[in-house]
């Protein structure tokens, strides 16, 4: 085989490498919350890990916020007084101006938790009974706040309070998570009844 032909094969070898590449990276799956910041006006993803809350408005991230979450960083929230931040993708529920309350700050944003994943692993483990299991259910499909007294806990929100404590990236809370109060102040302007708030790990 002369070197012209070696030369050609090499050429031939290289580039067909390059699409095997290519063609992986096309076909490399989008995470769920992108696709969501892409189908919505408004989107807030929480990235625990990171310490970090990014608005995302029609699918282009506008803000990005340092917030901490619950004191037990060991995974997704599994039932009352776990102190475990919840993972998944939720919706506001409530807004709530407070009176500069020392634990939660000026503001409240509540969120849907308990969700269908949650309450589906909840019944799973006996945690919950079906009836109550139904009406969370339903509780996210008509949009409302589901119940909060069961046994996988409730009152998740986003809220301020310490802002000592979030600026050295301390997750300090019960479960919510929390912003700096100007941070919280400037967010509560930017969300609606409704929107969508994904937690990733």
């Amino acid at each position: 085989m002369n070197k012209q032909v070696v030369l050609v094969f090499s050429a031939i070898i290289l580039f067909s490498g390059f699409l095997l590449r290519a063609s992986a990276v096309e076909a490399a799956p989008v995470p769920q919350w992108q696709e969501i910041t892409m189908q919505q006006d408004v989107v807030v993803l929480v990235e625990k890990a990171a310490n970090a809350m990014t608005v995302f408005y029609q699918g282009n991230p506008v803000k990005r916020f340092l917030c901490v979450s619950g004191v037990n960083t060991q995974g997704d929230k599994q039932r009352q007084g776990d102190n475990r931040t919840p993972e998944g993708t939720f919706f506001i529920t409530d807004k709530e101006l407070l009176q500069d309350d020392p634990y939660l700050g000026r503001k409240w944003i509540g969120l849907s938790y308990p969700d269908p994943v949650h309450a589906q692993k909840g019944m799973e483990q006996n945690l919950i009974s079906v009836s109550q299991y139904q009406e969370i259910i339903l509780a996210n499909e008509q949009k409302v706040q589901p119940p909060q007294d069961t046994a996988l806990g409730g009152w998740i929100g986003i809220h301020g309070g310490r802002d000592d404590l979030t600026e050295k990236k301390i997750n300090w809370t019960e479960g919510c998570l929390a912003l700096q109060d100007d941070d919280l102040t400037e967010l509560y302007r930017m969300v609606q009844y409704g929107t969508t708030v994904i937690i990733v790990a």
